[in-house]
């Protein structure tokens, strides 16, 4: 049983080598006491096949953790390459019955999406990954974790061929215009530590026009720390700065704001 009083981290990658650097490791972070009385329920993402195993193999171990597998797009590019239909056939055996989404704690297909910032671009292979992984979300009736960066008009674009998909895009830099949209669609839209940062004015604008039973929060552990920890390594109990910022986006207490993205966090994923 989820508490509700605690942070809900949408999204996070606790598999990341970077949890190395701590003492204990990601194992040693997420069995402290800090963590375990703030942090109520993590979403583990992963991001290539191997990835998307140790996400699962880490949801299984904690209670608290529930896993989401597929391709980012850097890494259908870097890692996967162009053996398309045997990657997505590998995501797809992870959560092709019922019962194998139970047993690997499945709740999602992600971290899904378009990356044009990091050069060379293969926009093709991006493409068929995105549209795949789209077909399987589709097909078994779950939702959807979007990478949108500096991709906009394109992943709105793949977003409005699946009308019967939901989603959430994770660590939104779309504009105001495109979120609203992106709300009257059903889908819902996440907000990082970059919402805290003093020059994120338009992060801040894109949270401002999400009504509130869309809003979701996260961390992008180990990456996009919220201010004053900004650079540092990130870590789902200092997702309490980036609630505190979007409740005073929105007008409303810290308390508020947490049973807000607790409640929505839970509504998207199907998660008590």
């Amino acid at each position: 049983m989820i508490d509700r009083n605690k942070l809900f981290d949408t999204h996070a990658h606790y598999y990341s080598q970077k949890f190395n650097e701590l003492e204990g490791g990601a194992d040693g972070l997420l069995t402290c006491a800090e963590f375990q009385n703030s942090v109520g329920c993590v979403v583990n993402i992963g991001a290539d096949i191997e990835t998307s195993h140790c996400v699962i193999s880490q949801a299984k171990k904690y209670d608290f953790m529930y896993s989401a597998v597929g391709i980012h797009p850097t890494d259908a590019q870097n890692v996967c390459g162009e053996d398309i239909e045997g990657n997505i056939s590998k995501i797809e055996a992870l959560l092709d019955t019922p019962e194998k989404r139970r047993e690997n704690k499945i709740v999602a297909v992600g971290e899904i999406g378009f990356d044009y910032y990091w050069q060379p671009v293969n926009k093709e292979l991006q493409y068929e990954y995105f549209y795949r992984q789209m077909q399987l979300a589709q097909k078994y009736s779950l939702p959807v974790i979007i990478h949108d960066r500096d991709a906009h008009g394109d992943t709105f674009d793949m977003i409005c061929r699946f009308p019967n998909v939901c989603g959430v895009l994770h660590s939104c830099s779309m504009s105001d215009e495109m979120v609203r949209q992106l709300c009257e669609r059903g889908w819902y839209i996440s907000f990082s530590g970059t919402v805290t940062f003093k020059n994120a004015h338009k992060v801040k604008a894109a949270c401002a026009a999400v009504q509130t039973d869309r809003l979701l929060s996260e961390t992008d552990a180990p990456y996009l720390a919220p201010h004053p920890y900004r650079g540092q390594m990130n870590n789902s109990v200092l997702m309490s700065n980036t609630v505190r910022e979007m409740a005073e986006i929105h007008g409303v207490s810290y308390d508020e704001m947490l049973r807000i993205t607790n409640e929505n966090a839970r509504r998207f994923f199907g998660i008590d």
